[in-house]
């Protein structure tokens, strides 16, 4: 398929409703403000289920189409509803675009990897700059701040422990999550991923929550057990392997065409992510209209996979919490700036043998070190101790590390109050180490 710039199609009613305008935006690169219309609204697959009142899905009957005697914006156009695997409960949704026609201030936040962040497009041209732009073009008179917390490299475990500082503290009311690609297919990660969707559902303004499922080259993607979580959570699913694996196969695509590398999305790429969301914005605001008298419906009791994960704290040097005591720092400083995307962590550089450990405490069952990692020979690892006991030695050092950061589950285990000592070890001589901050709940 060629690289082409199609835009959804619009109903003859919608397209007398649009009034495009530009967006205001607030300086900084990961938070911004704008201004946004009515939203337009297209035909497509979708029909009512008999899951939760309120719920849509996506029809598994596919008409059969001669696709030969499509034009290729019509191809074009049954690409992008492919894409939607599940509208949800559409009670949050309800309530998000109320807010927006009725002018109200609202914050549109998206968190997960380097897709999100914009790696290759830039920030300016990444799906999640984009999607808000579009915001702001159908709501030209309402302000619509803009949050990116796409962190490249990261899973929904680092995810989780950042969550409150990078989305909740901004009190989002429209949440869009994409691990894919980052997360692997341990019970850790889908416990991670499954916490971090329940505590944006269950945070105090209840936004909406819709989920994003990309694909790498490879054919390696989690939306096998993430579409679980949605499902369970009756959620908005959009997802990209959808769309490619069908165009792959009737061979109007390549992956060079979506992609310049072996994960992330080309300009057109996210330009085409974006019309994806907008395709599933477009039909839940149909949706919406035939909808009275929104209430939120209550969670489901039971978990998809584990509460293990849920109510995750972050601590660094600038992030307190009543369930951490810190006793001391010993060798590391707090005083000299770490990784950007962790700035208040903790550092050491000087020799191995005059390391003094840093001890502290916290309530709890798990707790996750974060740490800087490079490809670096003077890196050392952290060996710490729980309670007396050795919970394990983790390099900071890693052929593939490029200065980010990485979260790593230390000690699962009985609740209560621990003891906790992070020490050197693998090293002598001269050595360096930054602790980013830790996780736990």
């Amino acid at each position: 398929m060629k690289r082409h710039n199609y835009k959804i199609k619009l109903t003859a009613a919608a397209l007398a409703a649009l009034m495009l305008a530009g967006c205001s935006e607030n300086a900084g690169s990961s938070v911004a403000e704008g201004t946004g219309s009515q939203s337009s609204v297209t035909e497509n697959s979708v029909t009512e289920s008999s899951a939760p009142e309120n719920s849509v899905t996506q029809s598994s009957d596919e008409q059969s189409i001669d696709e030969s005697a499509l034009t290729e914006e019509q191809i074009y156009d049954n690409m992008v509803k492919r894409s939607l695997m599940d509208l949800g409960n559409l009670e949050r949704m309800a309530r998000f675009i109320e807010k927006l026609e009725s002018k109200q201030e609202v914050t549109v936040a998206f968190i997960g990897g380097s897709i999100t962040e914009g790696l290759t497009a830039g920030p300016e041209k990444c799906w999640a700059r984009l999607t808000y732009d579009w915001l702001c073009e159908q709501y030209p008179d309402t302000k619509i701040n803009y949050v990116n917390a796409g962190m490249s490299g990261t899973p929904s475990i680092l995810g989780n422990i950042r969550l409150k500082r990078d989305v909740l503290d901004y009190s989002p009311d429209m949440v869009f999550v994409e691990f894919a690609v980052n997360d692997g297919n341990e019970q850790t990660y889908k416990d991670s991923y499954e916490a971090l969707v329940r505590t944006v559902l269950e945070s105090e303004k209840q936004p909406a929550v819709a989920l994003y499922f990309t694909v790498i080259e490879s054919g390696h993607t989690c939306e096998a057990y993430m579409s679980e979580v949605g499902r369970a959570y009756s959620l908005p699913m959009v997802s990209l392997n959808n769309v490619l694996s069908y165009e792959f196969e009737k061979g109007r695509m390549t992956w060079q065409d979506y992609s310049d590398d072996q994960s992330h999305p080309n300009e057109w790429g996210h330009e085409m992510t974006k019309d994806l969301i907008v395709y599933m914005f477009e039909q839940a605001i149909k949706k919406t209209k035939e909808m009275e008298n929104v209430t939120i419906s209550e969670l489901p009791t039971d978990w998809v996979y584990s509460d293990r994960f849920y109510g995750m704290e972050f601590v660094d040097d600038a992030h307190s919490s009543d369930n951490f005591r810190m006793i001391t720092t010993g060798s590391l400083s707090g005083e000299n700036d770490t990784i950007a995307q962790f700035p208040d962590g903790w550092s050491f550089k000087g020799r191995a043998d005059e390391f003094e450990a840093m001890e502290f405490e916290f309530t709890g069952k798990n707790l996750m070190l974060v740490y800087k990692c490079a490809n670096s020979k003077v890196l050392a690892s952290a060996k710490i101790t729980v309670d007396g006991k050795e919970a394990g030695t983790f390099a900071t050092a890693a052929n593939d590390g490029w200065n980010n950061p990485v979260a790593q589950l230390v000690y699962s285990g009985d609740e209560g109050t621990h003891t906790v000592k992070l020490e050197i070890a693998g090293k002598e001589g001269a050595c360096y180490i930054e602790i980013l901050g830790f996780g736990f709940c």
